[in-house]
C-alpha cells in the first residue's frame, strides 16, 4: 500500500516538472520568434526636406511594433536608443541616417545638410559719412563711426589693395567717374558698407577740354552730304531709365566659372554682371580679404580644388554682395 502511494507520488512529481519545463521553454521559444520575426519595413520621419548645419532635427519612428531603436545619424556621433531623438549635425554635407528596430528591421535615408545660415545683425554695418562728390586732386577725408569698431580696411575702388587702415582715412582721386567706397571693421568681411562718391575733373582738366577747338569742316561737303528734307531721319530713341536687373547665378554654375577663370578660359570680368553696387567687390579667400579681381589673378593657370564657396546675396535681389571661398592649389 505504501509502495503504491509513494509510486503514485513520483508520477504527480514527473508531471509537474515536465509541464514547468514545457512551459519554459515555450516561453522562450515564443519570445525568440517575436525577436527574430520578419518587419514588413522600419519606418521613420523627420521634420522637414533639408536642413542647416547646427539646427536642430527631431526623428520620429513609425515602425508598429517597435520596442529597440539604434538610431545611427551617418557623422560619428554616438548611437541613440530613444524612440524619437533629436540630433545636431556641425558640418554640411550629406548624411545617411540608419534606424534598426527590435535588432532585426532597418530602413537607411539620406539627409542633406545645407551650409549653416548667416544671421546678419544690421546694427553691425560700419557707419561712415561721404560727400556726394569730390574733385580730382582734392582731398577726401572720412571717419569711421561705427560702435566698438578696432580695425578698419578703407577702399575707394581705383584700387585692388586696402588704401587706408585707420578710423579717420585720407584719400586723393587720381581720374573722375563714378567710384565705391567700402569699409570693413574688425576684419568682419560679412558685414561692409558701400557708399557711392561721383568724382568730379579738376578745373584744369575742364580747362584743356574749353581749349579743343573743333576742326572746320567744307561747308560744300555739307550741303553735298545732307539729305532731303523729306529723308530727314529723327532719332526717336529715348534714354531708358529702368533699373538694371541682375541675373541669377547658382553657386554651382559660379563655382565652375571659377574654375573656368583659373584654366584662363574665363575672364574675372565675366562675373561682375551677377554682383551688386560694385563689379569688384572685396571677398575672404582661405581667410584673407581681398578684391574679386585679385583673387582671380592669385588663381589663374593654378589646377584649383574649391572646397567650399558660400554667396551672399543683397537681401530681396539676385545680386551678389560678396562671397566667402576656401580653396587649394
Amino acid at each position: 500500500m505504501n509502495k503504491s502511494n509513494s509510486t503514485a507520488h513520483i508520477d504527480k512529481l514527473v508531471f509537474y516538472l515536465f509541464s514547468i519545463v514545457f512551459l519554459i521553454a515555450s516561453t522562450a521559444w515564443a519570445f525568440r520568434y517575436a525577436s527574430l520575426a520578419p518587419c514588413n519595413e522600419a519606418l521613420f520621419e523627420h521634420t522637414a526636406n533639408d536642413y542647416n548645419a547646427g539646427e536642430l532635427i527631431k526623428f520620429y519612428d513609425k515602425t508598429e511594433g517597435a520596442i529597440e531603436w539604434e538610431w545611427d545619424f551617418g557623422d560619428g556621433s554616438e548611437i541613440s536608443r530613444k524612440k524619437n531623438p533629436l540630433h545636431i549635425y556641425s558640418q554640411e554635407g550629406k548624411y545617411e541616417v540608419r534606424l534598426l528596430v527590435n535588432g532585426n528591421c532597418a530602413k537607411n535615408e539620406v539627409i542633406d545638410v545645407l551650409p549653416k545660415m548667416v544671421m546678419v545683425d544690421s546694427t553691425k554695418f560700419p557707419k561712415f559719412e561721404l560727400p556726394e562728390s569730390v574733385v580730382v586732386g582734392q582731398p577726401l577725408i572720412v571717419e569711421d563711426q561705427t560702435v566698438g569698431a578696432t580695425a578698419w580696411e578703407w577702399r575707394f575702388g581705383e584700387t585692388a589693395e586696402a588704401n587706408a587702415k585707420t578710423k579717420i582715412a585720407e584719400y586723393v582721386y587720381n581720374a573722375p567717374g563714378l567710384k565705391t567706397v567700402s569699409l570693413v571693421v574688425n576684419d568682419s568681411l560679412a558685414y561692409i558698407t558701400n557708399k557711392k562718391i561721383n568724382v568730379l575733373p579738376s578745373a584744369e582738366t575742364e580747362e584743356k577740354i574749353q581749349q579743343i577747338k573743333p576742326k572746320r569742316r567744307d561747308k560744300r561737303l555739307d550741303l553735298r552730304s545732307a539729305p532731303d528734307e523729306g529723308s530727314r531721319v529723327i532719332d526717336a530713341k529715348p534714354n531708358s531709365n529702368k533699373p538694371q536687373v541682375v541675373p541669377f547665378i547658382t553657386k554651382s554654375n559660379f563655382q565652375n566659372k571659377m574654375k573656368l577663370i583659373a584654366s584662363n578660359k574665363l575672364s574675372a570680368s565675366a562675373l561682375s554682371d551677377f554682383f551688386c553696387d560694385d563689379p569688384n567687390p572685396l571677398i575672404e579667400a582661405n581667410g584673407r580679404n581681398m578684391t574679386f579681381f585679385a583673387f582671380c589673378e592669385k588663381i589663374k593657370d593654378e589646377k584649383v580644388n574649391i572646397k567650399s564657396l558660400k554667396l551672399q546675396r543683397k537681401t530681396g535681389s539676385n545680386c551678389i554682395s560678396t562671397l566667402m571661398v576656401e580653396y587649394q592649389n
